[in-house]
């Protein structure tokens, strides 16, 4: 008798092992896929705050949402194309992605030179709900500073 219901739990429990899998993979995969953002802004933050160390501002030219056509209107990905970045604002942080990617990318810098925002714009499943990525970088003296903001980073 109790094998019979160790059976049917044993059962119901598969079931909802096999019901949640292919929610648990997009979810999976949409968190590998926004580590992209994450890395690469950390890096043109490096890149502000060598440029900060050196001369003390941020570099003052500003990168506009680069490429100018979202990934998904390029089937989902961005291919890779050195004269995408090719701009003095992404060669000054030097700045390029040599593989795919999903997001675009901004740089806007403050007048004063005391700080930066850094974004990343992407949709990753195309369903015109975009994430935002943003490290605001605020130059107090010797100290550099980076604040996070992510809003609906897995989407």
């Amino acid at each position: 008798m109790w094998w019979r219901r160790l059976r049917w739990f044993l059962t119901l429990i598969a079931l909802c092992a096999i019901a949640t899998c292919p929610a648990a993979k997009r979810s999976c995969t949409a968190k590998n896929r926004a580590q992209e953002a994450d890395d690469l802004l950390d890096y043109l933050a490096d890149q502000v705050a060598k440029t900060v160390k050196a001369t003390g501002r941020v570099p003052p030219a500003a990168a506009a949402l680069t490429p100018a056509a979202t990934c998904c209107d390029q089937g989902g990905t961005c291919p890779a194309d050195p004269k995408t970045f090719d701009t003095p604002a992404w060669r000054a942080l030097d700045f390029s992605i040599d593989g795919a990617y999903r997001y675009q990318y901004e740089y806007v810098p403050d007048a004063s030179g005391l700080s930066a925002t850094l974004r990343a714009v992407g949709d990753l499943n195309c369903d015109t709900k975009t994430s935002l990525y943003e490290v605001e970088i605020h130059v107090q003296g010797d100290r550099i500073t980076r604040t996070w903001h992510r809003t609906d980073p897995y989407e």
